[in-house]
């Protein structure tokens, strides 16, 4: 069984700040875009990854494919999947470039979830109240029982998720479960991590820094 990672970086991130794009941006000792190639390449369970990334960036190594980005991350996944191609994958893993902190079980635990009919992703439970708005009104509070809060990375059977794209692209869906369960796909929920969080706001470096400067202290 052959495994792709496939790492979606070819964004602008301009809500994180700065004058790079935050996945071009060194922290805790290495870029950011290094911090996840290097979980999935450090990864027994992972064959391939391969970087979408912008148009006219280079990346400055060796050890993993890269290919174009296009104007939406749908996109951008699409052309990371077709670059797979050659690769003959069983399965592929999409995942964030701005959650550096993903870690081996998550990891683990989504490869080993996927099969023909069945994908998986990570996510954790909403702790916070919900509301509806309503022209800036609270409408009401919403049930956050069934909720999550989705994270990558989502795996699922190269084909199916190849198809998925092919048929059903969508510019406006928030993220690739969404196409797979568009396609019929089941989806398997598997428990996340707080660590696992993703770099959004210019403070979430700071959060972050700290999250990877104790990952070095564990190892």
């Amino acid at each position: 069984m052959t495994t792709v990672a496939i790492i979606v970086a070819a964004g602008k991130g301009n809500r994180a700040g700065g004058k790079v794009p935050k996945q071009w941006r060194k922290i805790a000792g290495k870029l950011v875009v290094d911090w996840s190639i290097d979980a999935f390449k450090n990864h027994s369970l992972v064959d391939f990854v391969i970087v979408v990334l912008p148009p006219n960036q280079n990346l400055h190594r060796n050890d993993v494919m890269t290919c174009v980005g296009g104007k939406s991350r749908s996109l951008s996944v699409y052309n990371g999947l077709i670059a797979a191609k050659s690769l003959s994958p069983d399965k592929v893993l999409i995942h964030d470039v701005a959650r550096p902190a993903v870690s081996e079980n998550i990891i683990t635990d989504i490869i080993t979830e996927i099969n023909e009919e069945t994908g998986a992703a990570p996510g954790l439970p909403i702790t916070d109240a919900l509301w509806k708005i309503s022209d800036g009104e609270v409408e009401k509070t919403l049930d956050r029982d069934f909720i999550f809060g989705a994270q990558t990375p989502q795996g699922f059977p190269y084909s199916k998720i190849l198809e998925a794209h092919e048929y059903q692209s969508d510019e406006r869906a928030f993220d690739d479960v969404e196409l797979a369960k568009k396609s019929g796909l089941k989806v398997i929920l598997k428990t996340g991590h707080t660590d696992n969080m993703k770099i959004t706001m210019p403070e979430d470096f700071s959060k972050m820094s700290k999250i990877l400067v104790k990952k070095l202290d564990i190892k």
